[in-house]
């Protein structure tokens, strides 16, 4: 392809004696060129060569008026720095002197007088593809160039749109949060009212059947409030509203709270809790609200979900630089789905009486803050396990 193009080419020549010129022309057409141009006053060179834009330039260096380093000086300013055009040098004057001058001031090869026509032929050939090769290389890096344009734009309006995206769900998130804050908080103050009122209709109410209706309001209130405090945890947790305060926490402390928490179900449900600290590790540095809730939460949901009579067992031991707590029940398990994704926000689709994934995703959060772990697994035999990894405790 490139070389039907060369017959195609602009050749200029530039020589003082006629002869020269002649001889030239006759060997350009015979193989078979057909734009060609010549002057033998070099004045004239730089007018025509932007006008005619040469694709080769055959000049002679020993000329009158202007040789042919100053043709090729004044021709400097009009041939792009990175742009390659081939000067092919006419001259009688082989010295390496002379060579060197020419190479320097833009020349890329030469011929000797008198002329051998296959030496013409081939050094033109071999200068017209390179210039081709070279316009071919610098029109593929200008379609480089634009799609590289085209793609920064691009890239750019993806980053714009993205930021926007972000920005917006920034919004949207923070409005969320500051709906489930003002919820959680509008929440709490009727259901203060209705622990009032409960506690007061205890003691006027005599019909067991009503007491009986009672009791199920003041347990769905409890429930209520359980929701309401979690996921006001939660969302301080996430946005990071919640800072962790901490302080040196005594287990036994931790424990004994817990059990005077839930005493009501623990004694409802007759459970055994056992406490095994053969390590005798006696405390945990962190937040002690938060590492409460932690306990509560999850001795909460081993005697909600373990049989009447059943056992529930905190096992405290070091392993690895960490302290690991364990609390173990002999209940149904964890289900498939919450072993699946154990942290993951559960509702839609289950009763509040067993959001146990509202409960993890809350006590993930937690062992987060504290740069611990949390990991869940059924037993072989029955029941489950939770496991809180509290690191470089001791």
């Amino acid at each position: 392809m490139i070389n039907l193009n060369l017959h195609n080419a602009n050749i200029l020549i530039v020589d003082d004696k006629q002869s020269n010129i002649d001889i030239l022309e006759d060997i350009l057409e015979t193989s078979g060129f057909k734009n060609i141009k010549s002057i033998t006053d070099s004045r004239l060179a730089v007018g025509l060569f932007e006008s005619f834009k040469p694709d080769l330039l055959l000049l002679d260096l020993m000329m009158p008026h202007l040789n042919g380093f100053e043709v090729m000086d004044q021709l400097r300013t009009l041939i792009p720095e990175k742009t390659y055009f081939p000067i092919l040098v006419l001259t009688a004057d082989i010295t390496v002197g002379t060579k060197l001058q020419a190479l320097s001031g833009g020349a890329k090869d030469f011929l000797s007088k008198p002329f051998d026509i296959h030496e013409v032929q081939l050094r033109i050939n071999n200068l017209l593809e390179t210039r081709y090769l070279h316009l071919q290389l610098e029109g593929q890096n200008q379609v480089l160039e634009e799609k590289v344009k085209e793609r920064t734009y691009d890239l750019e309006q993806a980053n714009i749109t993205l930021d926007r995206a972000n920005k917006e769900l920034e919004v949207l998130d923070k409005s969320k949060s500051d709906f489930l804050s003002l919820i959680s908080h509008e929440i709490r103050t009727p259901l203060n009212g209705i622990f009032g009122f409960t506690d007061i209709l205890k003691y006027e109410i005599k019909s067991p059947e009503l007491l009986e209706y009672l009791e199920g309001l003041e347990e769905s209130a409890k429930r209520l409030e359980a929701f309401s405090y979690q996921a006001l945890l939660i969302t301080e947790l996430r946005t990071k509203r919640r800072k962790i305060k901490p302080e040196v926490v005594l287990l036994d402390k931790l424990l004994e709270l817990t059990k005077t928490h839930l005493a009501d179900k623990i004694k409802a449900k007759g459970i055994t809790i056992i406490i095994e600290n053969e390590q005798t590790i006696d405390e945990l540095r962190g937040d002690l609200e938060l590492l409460q809730t932690c306990f509560d939460q999850l001795i909460d949901n081993s005697v909600k979900f373990s049989a009447n009579n059943g056992l529930v067992t905190v096992k405290v031991y070091s392993e690895n630089q960490s302290t690991i707590c364990e609390f173990i029940d002999n209940g149904s398990g964890f289900p498939t789905k919450i072993l699946n994704k154990p942290f993951q926000i559960f509702g839609v689709d289950q009763h509040i009486d067993e959001n146990i994934g509202l409960n993890l995703a809350l006590i993930k959060l937690i062992m987060d803050l504290h740069q611990g772990h949390i990991k869940i697994y059924n037993n072989q035999s029955n029941g489950a396990t939770v496991k809180l990894i509290f690191n470089n405790q001791r």
